[in-house]
């Protein structure tokens, strides 16, 4: 037997359940290969689940499966499908033998919500690798509380052991993070002009939606002294040259003022002024 994890480290408050990591990859692939479906991860969710309950327990598997069938947009499993998706579990998905594989924990409310089916199996894929990949802070990170355990994976890794695309990953993301189950805190990478996601669940794991912590983006702090503020308007210069006519910058009013286009003097009268003037430098010259 292994060493059993404690909830005082933080594993999950309501309990998990120890599966084989060696079992969650070979999930994964089988799931990749088509082997696999909704049907049967609610069975393989149920038997873990079943397998974390007392001993004396009479919980049966039936009831771990349909206890929520009631509710809209259940799927009631009968026994002859679960039986046949246990028949093909223990054929798609070999199980190790022996004590000294490694052990990762799952929150007991995850597993219960994938065998109730209230989970799509793309969503039951991300819940799998975050506990695959969830670890305990080696040193204290600012972006963490105290003693909070984070997981960190790309969708890339994701997508390569299970066959889902990316998109369709990060949407289940968002789903999860609306009922409640994963949490984002966003970071900035180190080496690297990008961002990144660390996924989170708190010391606290439930189905309640909201309940999860909001994070994925950078809190703003609050100060006491207001922003300065500039009230001069920016001159916006524009790339293109403007491609201005005076004649009809006049007639629409924009080089002038309307009264001083209705005072500019008319062609004839520039002509008797220009008139006006040669005479009088001829008289002038005369005298």
């Amino acid at each position: 037997m292994g060493k059993k994890l404690s909830v005082d480290h933080l594993e999950y408050k309501g309990g998990y359940a120890l599966v084989a990591e060696a079992e969650l990859l070979a999930l994964m692939a089988a799931y990749q290969r088509g082997g696999i479906r909704k049907d049967h991860l609610r069975v393989w969710a149920a038997r873990h689940e079943q397998s974390a309950l007392h001993g004396r327990s009479k919980v049966t598997l039936d009831r771990i499966l349909n206890c929520k069938a009631a509710e809209a947009g259940l799927k009631r499993l009968r026994s002859g499908v679960i039986q046949a998706a246990g028949t093909t579990l223990d054929q798609q998905v070999e199980k190790p033998t022996g004590g000294s594989h490694r052990r990762r924990a799952i929150a007991r409310p995850v597993l219960r919500a994938m065998a109730q089916g209230r989970l799509t199996c793309t969503e039951c894929l991300v819940c799998l690798m975050y506990a695959l990949r969830r670890i305990r802070q080696r040193k204290a990170l600012c972006r963490l509380l105290p003693n909070e355990r984070y997981a960190r994976f790309t969708y890339g890794e994701l997508q390569e052991l299970c066959g889902v695309a990316k998109a369709n990953l990060s949407r289940a993301v968002a789903l999860l993070r609306e009922k409640g189950l994963l949490s984002t805190v966003w970071v900035v990478k180190q080496n690297e002009n990008q961002f990144g996601l660390l996924f989170v669940d708190g010391p606290l794991l439930s189905l309640i939606p909201g309940s999860a912590a909001q994070r994925d983006q950078p809190e703003v702090r609050k100060t006491t002294t207001p922003p300065s503020q500039n009230a001069n308007t920016p001159v916006i210069i524009l790339p293109t040259l403007r491609k201005d006519y005076p004649k009809t910058e006049i007639q629409k009013g924009k080089g002038c003022t309307h009264q001083q286009v209705k005072t500019l003097p008319s062609d004839f009268e520039r002509i008797k002024a220009r008139a006006r003037a040669m005479v009088a430098n001829l008289i002038e010259q005369a005298a």
